[in-house]
């Protein structure tokens, strides 16, 4: 099924109440054109002595794609967590942090989801984008064993690079770079975002080029 305005409002108000409590203001909704991003959620931030709130959400879910009702939802839902950490101004150590996972896993282990902490288009949606562009490609471990990608907008790397050594979940990470069309379908990231390593990707990842980058330059290693 194609994500419309009428199931996003119907399904919005139903996990609101089953598996938030009912703990979510009322938000704009839209179904987006994005074939890169299936979910996405934008808020205004401001700062007032001391303290920092956030407004003005709204929550968007691609209509590009043909999905399964449960991915759709599923997709849904991960905004959603996004926004319960938000209005309830919970500290988490990164946009997918301690506490994103462990809401996500408490809701997949009660409530039978398989929510995900990437969004990921549909085979066919990402083997018809051929078109080579250049991918800056940050690879991270974290210690708990998992591995995963980040597709890093060019202007964002130093930024991107001075902010892992903050993450102390992180293990290690290593920059690369590619214009393998493989890479097309993840979002290209403007803030820190960790999207779980395929099994396909990894073996992509086997032909791109190590890289370098020290803050002030990016280079082949």
């Amino acid at each position: 099924m194609y994500a419309n305005l009428t199931f996003l409002k119907k399904q919005f108000n139903e996990f609101n109440n089953e598996i938030f409590a009912g703990g979510l203001p009322e938000i704009k909704l839209r179904s987006g054109r994005s074939r890169r991003t299936m979910g996405t959620l934008r808020y205004r931030k401001s700062a007032s002595s001391g303290k920092t709130t956030y407004s003005d959400f709204t929550l968007t879910v691609s209509s590009c794609l043909d999905l399964p009702e449960n991915v759709i939802e599923d997709t849904l839902i991960h905004e959603m967590i996004h926004l319960y950490i938000l209005v309830h101004r919970l500290e988490d150590t990164s946009a997918h942090g301690k506490v994103f996972k462990t809401l996500m896993d408490t809701i997949n282990k009660r409530h039978n989801r398989n929510i995900t902490i990437s969004h990921r288009t549909t085979e066919s949606e990402s083997a018809s984008d051929t078109a080579r562009r250049h991918h800056y490609i940050l690879l991270t471990k974290f210690r708990n064993g998992e591995s995963y990608i980040t597709v890093v907008s060019r202007t964002k790397i130093f930024e991107t690079n001075r902010s892992l050594s903050s993450i102390k979940e992180i293990e290690r990470w290593e920059w690369r770079y590619s214009t393998d069309p493989h890479f097309n379908r993840f979002p290209r990231s403007r803030s820190l975002k960790f999207y779980k390593m395929p099994p396909e990707t990894s073996r992509a990842i086997l032909q791109t080029r190590l890289c370098k980058c020290d803050n002030n330059s990016f280079r082949f290693a």
